[in-house]
Formats: C-alpha cells, structure tokens, sequence
C-alpha cells in the first residue's frame, strides 16, 4: 500500500571547510503539539486559549479508553466524541479542520491484551477501525495507539498494530515508555510508522516516599545512558500536569487531580509543603469525603525547570528529522499557567518550528480504510457498556 509519509533519518550536510569535509547535524523541523486527554468532547476555554496562545499546530485527542470486561471482552469505558472545532456533526468538517491537525488516540489497558487470544484480537482490531470510521472528521493526520505493552501482552499489542497499520492511510503512532525505549531486544518493536516517547512516569506511583513519580532526573538517566537510536522515528511527549497521590496507613489510596489539591488546600484540609508532603489534618465530608484524618498526600508538581530536564534528556533520543514536541496535556493547570515563552521554549530546543501548511497533503473522506479491509468491516455499532473505572490502575504509566 502507498503510504502517505515516510519519515527519513536525520540528514547529514556535508561542507567543505579548511579542506577537509566535516559533517554537521541538521536541526530537526518541530510541530509544536499537545495531548487532550480530557473526558468530555468540547474543548472548555482554558483549552482553546492554550492551542491559540501557543501556536498548537497539532493535537493528540483521546477517543477511546479500552479495558477487559468480563462479560464483553475488550470493550470501550469512554468514548470521547470528536470536538466540534475539528467536526461540525451535520457535516464531517469543523473550523479549525484546515487550522490544527487532528491525532486521534486509542488507550488500550495492558490487560486486555494478557486476556485476548488471537481471534480477539482480530475482533477488536476490527471494531476499532469501524469506530474510527465513524467517528473521523473528513481530515485527520494519523492515529495513535497508547498502551504499555509487557513481554507477556506484545505478541497481541503488536498482532492488533499491524492489522491497523495495514488498513489505515495516515501514519499509525505507538507509545515508547522508558523501558521499551532503553531495551527493544527485550520488549519488542511494534510494526507501527512512528513512537511517542514518553520519558516521565518514571517510578512506581503507588510507593510512599517522596520521589516524584512523574518525573525524577536520577532515575530517568539511566534509561538514556546506553540508548542505541530507537529503530522507530520518535516524536517526543512532555509532562505538563500535577497531581496529588494519597497514601492510608502507608497504602496507595488513589491520585487526586491538580484542582482537587488546590480546593483541598483552599478548605484548610492539608498541612504540609504545597509543593512535597501534605498531612490531612481536618476532614471535610460534603465536599471532599476522600480524605480521611492522618492520610499522607505527595504533591507531584512538573515546573518549566523540571520540563527543562525532561527536554536535556529527550533530545538525545531524537532520530528524525522532523518530529512532534507535545505537552501532556491541555486542560491541565500546569500547562495552563505556563506562559507563551515557557512553552516554546520546550519546542525549541528540540529545533525551528514547523511553518507554514500541513505537512499532509491528503484529505480524509470516506472510506479511509483499504478496500479488501474496509469489505471485513460491517456497521454495527460498538456500543459501551456500564463499567466502572478505577481511579487510577497502579500497572498504567499514564502518559
């Protein structure tokens, strides 16, 4: 199949200087990008205020959350509907179709993939590309797969990855946690167009203590110590959230999201540093019935500085010569409370930004499948089913 990009490695000028050839490295072209990862399908202000503010010409918009249900299989617990801004739903196109590029991105638990067989996952390969067909606006710029696959679920993972990548017409993109990216003999390549690295997320949420588990310099070093070049080109994810993680007794309790700390701060409940270690020192049942006397909260807080170090360290991993730079994620008060200068100061060092039109010339009209797969495909709909999601799973190293 004729695909629609293939990204080419760094490219090399050679320049004669002084009578002798020396090679220098071309600075890699950046589309500044960011996730939205919110629940809900219109974009709320602060949002649309940060992709204009700061020259967003991309975003990765969650679709659909995947996990196993035992009475269904792999089976959606959220389908996020396409904002109006990308699809106006009486038509297929919105205002901002021809203005910012559209990801769509699939998050599918690891779970799923250690309880499906190979029919399966077929099948869910299957319902996936029906959904997107559906629900696609008439332009989008790839789609993106989210998972952190294991050496016990990649034979799936990457099973359902080139089942999609061989029916798409846009680039498919995979998540690269640390440690696939640090040992892909061990964990495997997905046969995907591209990875999003993820270089946060880089200790054990669940553990007491004061490490920031998103994002802590002297355990994320090693991971690019001895890094060979990722055999996929790499686009880059940047950790621009904050949050709470509640611990009981010395037990992991749950995450409690940046605005949840702030109004618990706000109500006199925490004692403590409000950028480490808080004590629930008062309860308050109406409001905030999750915090029971004596829990310990670990304020998790990613700061332009700290993006900084995730940035030094990322950039060693670059092996393209064009790439996404992609804050996680728009709704949050992090990214939000970052000015215009803060922001791009995290695309550039990476390399000029992109200027100009899309670098996709291919509109997205029905059908975008291949046609031998777009015949295996029926129109019954997938409907969700009644399911309760877990605050956060302790095995997910959310991006």
């Amino acid at each position: 199949m004729h695909r629609l990009l293939r990204w080419s490695p760094l490219l090399f000028l050679p320049v004669i200087a002084l009578g002798f050839f020396r090679t220098e490295e071309k600075a890699p072209v950046v589309i500044p990008s960011a996730f939205r990862w919110k629940n809900s399908y219109w974009l709320e202000g602060g949002e649309e205020q940060a992709i204009t503010r700061n020259g967003i010409q991309r975003v990765y918009h969650k679709l659909l959350d995947i996990d196993w249900n035992p009475a269904n299989g792999a089976h959606p617990v959220s389908v996020v509907r396409i904002p109006y801004q990308w699809r106006n739903y009486s038509e297929r196109r919105g205002n901002w179709t021809d203005q910012v590029e559209l990801v769509p991105c699939i998050y599918i638990t690891n779970n799923t993939f250690l309880k499906l067989d190979d029919g399966g996952t077929d099948l869910l390969a299957r319902n996936l590309l029906r959904k997107l067909r559906m629900e696609l606006p008439e332009r989008v710029h790839g789609v993106l797969l989210d998972c952190d696959w294991s050496p016990k679920s990649k034979d799936r993972f990457f099973r359902l990855t080139r089942i999609m990548n061989d029916s798409l017409d846009v680039p498919l993109t995979v998540t690269v946690r640390l440690h696939q990216y640090a040992q892909p003999a061990k964990t495997g390549v997905p046969p995907a167009d591209r990875g999003m690295l993820m270089p946060y997320n880089v200790s054990t949420i669940t553990e007491p203590g004061d490490v920031n588990s998103i994002f802590d310099r002297a355990t994320a070093e090693p991971y690019f110590a001895h890094a060979k070049p990722y055999p996929l080109p790499l686009d880059i994810g940047l950790p621009a959230f904050s949050w709470g993680v509640q611990f009981r007794n010395g037990a992991f309790v749950g995450v409690l999201q940046d605005q949840q700390v702030q109004d618990a701060l706000s109500l006199g409940l925490l004692t403590g540093e409000t950028n480490g270690t808080l004590q629930v020192t008062q309860e308050n049942n109406e409001h905030m019935p999750q915090l029971h006397l004596g829990d310990v909260v670990r304020v998790e807080r990613m700061t332009p500085e700290v993006i900084a170090q995730v940035v030094e360290l990322a950039r060693t991993a670059v092996n393209s010569d064009t790439l996404a730079v992609a804050y996680f994620e728009l709704g949050t008060g992090t990214f939000q409370r970052m000015s215009r200068e803060q922001v791009e100061a995290g695309f550039d060092c990476f390399g000029p930004r992109r200027q100009g039109a899309f670098p996709f010339e291919h509109d997205m009209t029905e059908p975008f499948l291949d046609s031998a797969a777009a015949i295996a495909v029926d129109t019954a709909l997938w409907v969700p089913v009644d399911t309760t999601v877990p605050v956060i799973d302790p095995q997910y190293k959310r991006p």
